[in-house]
Parts: structure tokens; sequence; C-alpha cells
């Protein structure tokens, strides 16, 4: 494989952090010079690949600050090298590597992407509902910054008959997660408030924890039973959920009815 001189890579993980690398990945980050590691858009999972002694010695993290307030710095360190930015799931879903990029690019500085899975295209594969069914993605912040918001996007999702992924806030500073359970609840609270019948008691919702990886796990149905599932379960981050749409097509209705037993009917 022939790698042309490129300044900087921003190479995507996909769901199960270093281990879930391309080939293509590892490749170019065995002639990097340097290696920065994204540490706070998602959790990265802790076990090291096999290649792992080999990049060790050139890994350096990288903060919010360190990218959003401080990225002239991180320019500054790509002057005559090959760096590499590793990024949790695909590098581009979050705005603030896209911004790097762009101002990278604006220096005359060449970059090039290496894709890789996102939960954003995942959590359509592995809940067995069409990607094209779903409309736009929401995240749930935590209680204590609750916000209508996520209300509201899963409301003009289903006014067009479309599903929401919603991601669930996550602080990695003091290594704290939402849960699907506690979104759940957040998400009940808001009807209770509000009043206009969008997350109702017979919504079918799909939980999603640690997709990608060994132990991952999926449950669906009445939102009472997804949040008790997640609940005594204690299950670990990173975690999703999808608020489905109140119709389904039959392509949807089976899968759903065949992977995880869920009747659409009632």
């Amino acid at each position: 494989m022939v790698i042309p001189r490129t300044n900087i890579y921003f190479i995507g993980m996909g769901l199960c952090g270093l281990k879930s690398c391309s080939l293509q990945a590892l490749k170019i980050l065995k002639i990097a010079d340097i290696i920065f590691v994204e540490t706070y858009t998602n959790f990265i999972s802790e076990g090291k690949p096999e290649f792992w002694n080999e990049i060790k010695q050139k890994l350096e993290p990288l903060s919010r600050k360190d990218l959003e307030e401080n990225d002239h710095l991180f320019l500054e360190k790509i002057e005559g090298k090959i760096i590499a930015l590793l990024i949790p799931g695909d590098p581009f879903i979050a705005t603030t590597h896209n911004s790097i990029r762009i101002a990278a690019t604006k220096k005359g500085y060449k970059c090039r992407l290496i894709h890789n899975s996102s939960i954003i295209s995942a959590a359509s594969s592995i809940s067995g509902l069409s990607s094209y069914s779903f409309g736009r993605t929401v995240t749930c912040p935590f209680r204590n910054n609750k916000s209508e918001f996520p209300y509201r996007i899963i409301q003009q999702n289903k006014s067009i008959n479309a599903h929401t992924l919603v991601l669930l806030d996550i602080n990695l500073v003091d290594d704290e997660f939402l849960s699907v359970d506690e979104a759940i609840s957040i998400l009940s609270d808001l009807e209770m408030e509000i009043h206009e019948n969008v997350f109702k008691k017979s919504s079918i919702v799909i939980g999603l924890a640690k997709i990608g990886y060994n132990d991952e796990f999926i449950s669906a149905g009445s939102m009472d039973k997804v949040a008790n599932s997640f609940n005594w379960r204690k299950i670990g981050p990173p975690q999703a959920l999808i608020v489905c749409a109140d119709t389904f097509h039959f392509a949807e209705k089976e899968a759903l009815s065949v992977l995880w037993g869920v009747n659409t009917q009632k």
C-alpha cells in the first residue's frame, strides 16, 4: 500500500476504540510521527490491540480545550510531520473535528479522512430499522441540564413518521454517562409536563448499549420494559436510545418481530 504524503490523518476508531481501527488506519499509525487521541466525545475502550507496543510511545491525549480553545497550538505541531488524530466513531460526525480540518486546510495542510463505523449508522443496522426512516438525531442531556429540545425533535420526527436516534449525554471528566433507563425517565417526565402525547406509554423504543463489543446489549419494546431491562443490568457506556415512529414499514415490522419479539400491531 502506497500512502500519499499527508500532513494530518483524521482516523475514525469505530465503535470499540483502538481495537476496531481498520488495517488502513493501522498502516498510517505505524508511519505517523505523533498520534493524538481525542478523549472527550465518547468513552474509549481500555483494551489494548495487538499493535499497541508499536504505537504507544507516540500517543498524546487531546481534551476539548486542546481542540476548541487551543487549536492553534495543535496546528503548530503539524509542521513537517505526519500527524494522526484518532477519533471515536467516524471522524466528522462531531462538528469540532470538522472545524479542525477546515482550519488546517486554510493553513495549507493536506488532510485525509479514514472512515469507520458510527453509532449513527450502527443504530439502524443493529435494530433492523431502515436508515431511510430516521429523522434528525438529538442528544438527551443529564437531568440537571434538562431541556425540552429532545422532546421537540422527537415530536418533529414523529410528525413525518420518522424514528429518532437519541444520543445520551456523557461527562468524561467525572466518568459519568446517561443510561437508557434514566433517559426514558427524563423523556417521560417531559411528557408529563408538556402533555402533547409524543412520548407515550405505547411508544416502542429500542435501547442500545456497547454496540460492537462482545457484551453488547439491545432491548426493544415498551418504554417500561426497556427501562427495566437496563435498570437491573447496570450496563456500562456507551449507550443510545431509539424512539420509534408510530407506524412502520412492513420490513421493519418483520425485523422487530423476529429479532426482538416486538409486536407492532398493538
